[in-house]
């Protein structure tokens, strides 16, 4: 005799019980509160599946769903709508206006963990109510060997260099300036706006000498 106990499913990042295991969607679009107007079935590596009203789904522990609902986030207390269960890094920082400098990072508040940094151009997926906050950052990187320490993650390249000269590393300011990539170095141009991340490697040489 098949089990009757409740199956978990995910709707818009949010368990629910399903009382049973085969659900119209309409039923499925009735575990909401609000009740959404349409819902899909979330198919992995596939485009995604618009469930019909009379349409009946075999449920399965962890299957996912996601509906066009208005889901309500925070950054930094305040609220902001958005109609999607993702949203990219650069869309979050958007949302405020102005936006989020890139002088500060974010997080994503989780109650009773650690906070989770929100890294560069990260898909975040997205629960209702989910919260998040910015705060300024400083970010660490590596000149001739050196340790310099930067206010913000965007810089451009004189700006880097006039940092490293301020904490004692013995460069000119018409060095120039060459970023790690790989096993190359690449030139920075002075008035070239780079993200820098932590423990990103800088080379500072005098003139063309780039070895």
């Amino acid at each position: 005799m098949a089990s009757s106990d409740s199956i978990r499913i995910i709707i818009d990042s949010r368990p629910y019980e399903a009382p049973k295991r085969r659900l119209t969607g309409a039923q499925l679009r009735a575990l909401l509160d609000p009740v959404a107007e349409t819902i899909w079935l979330d198919v992995p590596d596939a485009q995604d599946h618009l469930v019909g009203d009379a349409e009946t789904i075999a449920l399965k522990d962890g299957v996912r769903f996601f509906t066009d609902r208005a889901l309500i986030i925070y950054i930094d207390k305040v609220p902001y709508q958005i109609r999607s269960t993702s949203i990219t890094e650069d869309q979050l920082r958007a949302l405020p206006q102005p936006p989020i400098p890139e002088s500060h990072g974010v997080w994503k508040d989780v109650q009773d963990d650690l906070d989770d940094p929100i890294r560069d151009g990260e898909v975040v997926t997205i629960a209702d109510e989910d919260r998040f906050f910015s705060r300024p950052v400083t970010v660490r990187i590596i000149v001739n060997r050196k340790p310099v320490t930067l206010s913000g993650r965007l810089h451009a390249g004189q700006q880097i260099k006039d940092a490293a000269i301020a904490q004692g590393v013995a460069i000119s300011a018409d060095f120039l300036l060459l970023r790690k990539k790989a096993k190359n170095f690449m030139p920075v141009g002075d008035d070239e706006q780079i993200r820098v991340h932590r423990d990103d490697e800088f080379r500072a040489v005098n003139g063309d000498d780039n070895s």
